[in-house]
């Protein structure tokens, strides 16, 4: 290969800056369970965020990665990645990659970036694949050396800010579940409650709404103006509220059939397929009957009913019937059994929850931030249309030839 230019830019096949294993699976016999041996990763089963997890263990591997390898997936899915953390055992379904004339580093982010040219060259009728020759063969736009070394630390620090929040949601949300735990059993109490709490059923604590769907053959019956609701809207809507839906149906479509127009602030129950998940209406709406929607009667803070729904979804599940998907009707949802406090302290208890809930929240959106700010600098830095450094010479000892 040719040496570095000192400012300009290369364009290089993989195999000539790195050293290409494929993975291979060892004999059964030496394949085992209990941490004897070499820890086995095959296929992208055992990948963890970054560094695999491994489930077996090896005596006797056949293809091997050490630590800093890229381990990368060339079986269906093609193109996962991670990184060796120690010695491993790889197996069929993988290759590691070991970097021999680029940075390790930037070698890692530059993969990640053309990495899914590998699918427009999967092979195979059962599933797609790739094979050495394919690696081989796949273009890297690189710089010269000391600038892959400041765009991979650059990007790393990035990653680094990205796993201390990753870290920090999930401590929050571990204090959030813990908190549901006392809270809403009554196990801990709030400063300055200590009245009883009266045992109900949802069925006298909410009125319970089936919903319906307008006939699909009656194009006056859709795209109105009142929100339509499926489990599909409930299930790809993040936080506590539904704000708004993928279809709408016109004033005849509701009146064509036996929904009814919930009101704000109602708790809409999915019964059907993802029993259990829930959402409170941030606007008035209507739902298909896939629901089992409550409107928390007079001393119920919806809040805290919301939150004791989510705590209950195994039990919901568990009273679930049917041979093509399981459903829970009206009836079973409106026996099932609840403690509640006083009404003051259902609304304490919310307000703790969705404290920590909108903590949660605002973590994550900087996580989506970074990450997006992440994907902004790969395109620029990985591509050369912002350069980091000047175009200096080369120390001795980091150029490649």
């Amino acid at each position: 290969m040719r040496g570095f230019s000192v400012s300009k830019w290369m364009t290089v096949c993989l195999g000539d800056v790195a050293a290409i294993t494929m993975g291979q699976s060892p004999p059964s016999s030496t394949i085992n369970d209990e941490g004897i041996g070499f820890p086995f990763i095959q296929g992208n089963a055992e990948f963890g965020v970054r560094i695999p997890r491994p489930i077996k263990f090896c005596t006797d591997p056949q293809k091997q990665a050490v630590t800093g390898d890229i381990l990368l997936s060339v079986r269906a899915p093609v193109g996962a990645m991670n990184l060796a953390n120690g010695q491993l055992c790889v197996g069929r379904g993988l290759s590691a990659i070991t970097a021999t004339g680029v940075n390790p580093g930037f070698l890692w982010y530059v993969l990640a970036r053309e990495v899914p040219k590998l699918g427009s060259v999967s092979q195979g009728s059962t599933f797609a694949a790739v094979n050495k020759a394919d690696l081989h063969r796949l273009e890297l736009d690189i710089p010269p050396y000391h600038e892959q070394r400041v765009i991979a630390e650059a990007l790393s620090d990035v990653d680094e800010m990205l796993g201390a929040l990753e870290a920090l949601i999930a401590k929050k949300n571990a204090i959030r579940l813990a908190s549901m735990q006392q809270l809403l059993t009554g196990k801990t109490r709030l400063p300055s409650f200590d009245g009883g709490w009266t045992p109900t059923t949802l069925g006298d604590a909410a009125e319970i709404v089936n919903g319906a769907t307008p006939s699909s053959r009656n194009a006056a019956y859709w795209n109105g103006h009142i929100p339509w609701c499926t489990p599909t809207d409930i299930t790809r809507t993040p936080g506590k509220y539904l704000t708004q839906t993928e279809r709408s149906i016109t004033a005849a479509g509701l009146a064509s059939c036996s929904a009814r127009l919930l009101p704000v602030g109602t708790l809409l129950l999915c019964s059907r397929a993802t029993i259990g998940h829930i959402k409170i209406a941030a606007a008035p709406v209507c739902t298909n009957q896939g629901f089992k929607s409550l409107i928390c009667n007079d001393g119920v803070c919806n809040d805290f009913l919301y939150y004791l729904l989510i705590t209950m979804q195994s039990h919901l599940i568990e009273r679930s019937i049917g041979s093509t998907f399981l459903e829970i009707g009206k009836r079973e949802v409106a026996s099932v059994e609840v403690r509640l406090p006083p009404h003051d302290e259902q609304r304490a208890i919310a307000a703790v929850l969705s404290d920590l809930d909108s903590e949660i929240a605002v973590l994550e959106q900087r996580r989506d931030k970074t990450q997006a700010i992440k994907q902004g600098m790969m395109q620029q830095l990985l591509t050369g249309r912002v350069r980091l450094v000047k175009s200096v010479s080369v120390p001795e000892d980091e150029s490649v030839s």
